[in-house]
């Protein structure tokens, strides 16, 4: 057996272990996923995802960079527009399609951005507050690129305004996990509306 091919199983074996502890997380809450469990979902052994990870709360970190990771490479493939404004509303389109039909992983980072911000716990607490606020700079410096242009007025607090849209999708995903009846498509329109004639000034 090569060093390269224990490096891939090695790999592959990470990517089930998270995936099934995204699935069961999603099923559960994060208080009542055992790493023995997870292993079992992924199929191996009960032991595993402690060999891999050490401990419940190293997982739970590992799981929000690597869903943070994909939602990044989403918005990634979309490509970046050159307009602030198109880029806004491209973020609000992606964030709807995920929600319309939502991963495991991406359910899985809703449950536990609601546990971080209900409980003490610190399983993924740290981990969520680090990649909220990368996302929340992003989209900041995004919008403050357009202000420099001359594309978004000066009264727009830049930071104030990505807090506020984070907070509007996160707050329809949470909503539409609970009630299967919203009407994401009227959701949509509605951010897309606020969010242009905001920007429009």
């Amino acid at each position: 057996m090569t060093g390269r091919s224990r490096r891939e199983r090695r790999d592959e074996a990470e990517r089930r272990l998270l995936d099934a502890a995204a699935e069961l997380i999603g099923e559960l809450g994060p208080t009542k996923v055992t790493l023995a469990a997870i292993g079992e979902r992924a199929g191996y052994s009960r032991a595993l995802a402690t060999h891999h990870f050490g401990s419940k709360p190293a997982l739970m970190r590992q799981l929000v960079d690597s869903v943070t990771a994909r939602f990044r490479e989403r918005l990634l493939a979309e490509g970046t527009p050159e307009s602030a404004v198109e880029a806004a509303l491209g973020l609000v389109g992606l964030y709807f399609a995920l929600v319309a039909d939502l991963p495991a992983t991406h359910r899985a980072r809703l449950v536990l951005w609601a546990d971080a911000a209900t409980t003490p716990s610190a399983d993924a607490r740290p981990a969520m507050l680090a990649a909220d606020r990368v996302f929340r700079e992003e989209i900041a410096r995004v919008l403050e690129r357009g202000r420099a242009l001359g594309e978004i007025p000066e009264p727009v607090d830049t930071r104030g305004l990505a807090s506020a849209i984070i907070g509007m999708l996160r707050g329809i995903a949470l909503e539409s996990m609970l009630d299967d009846a919203l009407d994401l498509a009227a959701c949509r329109a509605e951010v897309e509306h606020l969010l242009t004639a905001r920007l429009a000034g």
